[in-house]
């Protein structure tokens, strides 16, 4: 990631030829642009729990809490539901595609997100939980969702958080202001396709890891309770006959 959003989608070996500007957070390719997340994206404020909704017109709806709302990835195990004004449905509504950012947490877990692909149909969001949508004619959702996740992102954020003791928060004013580097549409789909590959490759690779886990205990548990057993073992050399 720190390559990518540093020289762009070249090979690490070329890297040297490409021209960096410097910007606040760290170094990007000149020929990008930089704009505000406002300037290129709609940032959607969330639902406040505990209102008062007595004698209106209500629907119940599945909601995302900051716990559902992870860095890099979604939890939607356990999804909670909310009461809102039918007429607000639209309003807090997500859509396929919009960025979920956490207003606040652990320093290094501010600003976590991933992006919204429609999994619940009709669901809303948390007011603790932004929802950008980008302005697709310049920005992919799928890039953005990367760099928020990135050295860069994560930088601008523990900047301008505030902070207490253990912890620190954005306000939407904030995040408008994230200066997103942004290079041509092809550049960014070909980041994100990119990152989304490694993606994967690492998500086959902690599925082995739990699977060699889950043989390795279960083989333990025979051996120690006799289902399986070795016999002939000879321990002065690391070999013997089962």
């Amino acid at each position: 990631m720190r390559h990518l959003f540093t020289y762009g989608p070249e090979p690490v070996d070329e890297a040297e030829r490409v021209s960096l500007k410097e910007t606040s957070y760290g170094p990007v390719p000149e020929r990008w642009d930089v704009a505000t997340l406002g300037e290129c994206a709609y940032v959607q404020t969330g639902v406040t729990k505990g209102r008062k909704l007595e004698g209106e017109e209500t629907i119940e709806l599945p909601y995302l809490r900051v716990a559902n709302v992870q860095d890099g990835h979604l939890d939607l195990e356990e999804i909670k539901t909310i009461h809102i004004r039918e007429s607000e449905l639209e309003r807090y509504r997500l859509r396929a595609g919009d960025v979920l950012l956490t207003e606040g947490g652990d320093f290094d877990k501010l600003g976590r997100g991933f992006i919204w692909s429609n999994q619940i149909p009709n669901c809303v969001h948390q007011n603790h939980v932004f929802a950008v949508r980008a302005d697709r004619t310049v920005l992919s959702p799928e890039y953005l969702s990367f760099l928020v996740q990135s050295q860069y992102g994560k930088a601008y954020f523990l900047k301008v958080a505030h902070r207490t003791t253990h912890l620190a928060s954005i306000n939407s004013t904030k995040l408008k202001a994230f200066p997103v580097i942004v290079p041509t549409l092809d550049e960014q789909w070909e980041i994100a396709n990119i990152l989304q590959a490694i993606d994967k490759k690492i998500a086959a690779e902690e599925n082995r890891k739990r699977t060699l886990e889950v043989l390795f205990k279960t083989l333990l548990h025979n051996l120690m309770t006799g289902k399986v057993r070795v016999k002939g073992l000879d321990l002065s050399n690391g070999e013997g006959v089962a």
